[in-house]
């Protein structure tokens, strides 16, 4: 990890949940920036340009596979871990079709969360260089 701090969006709709990611995200060095739907975080992504997004799939109005679309149509897009407490057949695959870097199950846990960053390399990419 580079000295650079780093900017992670949080997108979920609960609000204990994104306090619980914040305090995550904070205690591994990277600075959060929530958003309680998919909406507000489309309106300000370009003022905030997050290295990576823990974009939550179950939402009201634009849910998370919504929101993968809409950055998938960007020329450049974040790497984005989708989170989901209830996983439903075929959701994964759903969203790692349309441009996830990564996939998990709440809860998660520091290192889980700690890993999957990493894993994704949280940066902005181009579309053609995708992990998945």
């Amino acid at each position: 990890m580079s000295g650079q701090q780093r900017t992670i969006a949080i997108v979920d709709d609960d609000e204990l949940v994104r306090r619980a990611l914040c305090r995550l995200v904070l205690s591994l060095s990277f600075t959060p920036v929530a958003f309680a739907s998919g909406e507000s975080f489309l309106k300000a992504l370009d003022q905030t340009s997050p290295s990576c997004v823990l974009l939550d799939f179950h939402m009201p109005s634009l849910n998370g596979l919504d929101v993968l679309h809409e950055l998938s149509a960007r020329q450049e897009m974040p790497a984005v871990i989708v989170i989901t407490g209830a996983d439903d057949n075929g959701v994964r695959e759903s969203c790692m079709r349309a441009g996830a870097a990564g996939f998990l199950n709440k809860p998660i846990s520091r290192d889980t969360l700690s890993s999957a960053i990493e894993a994704v390399e949280c940066g902005w990419r181009p579309r053609s260089k995708r992990l998945f």
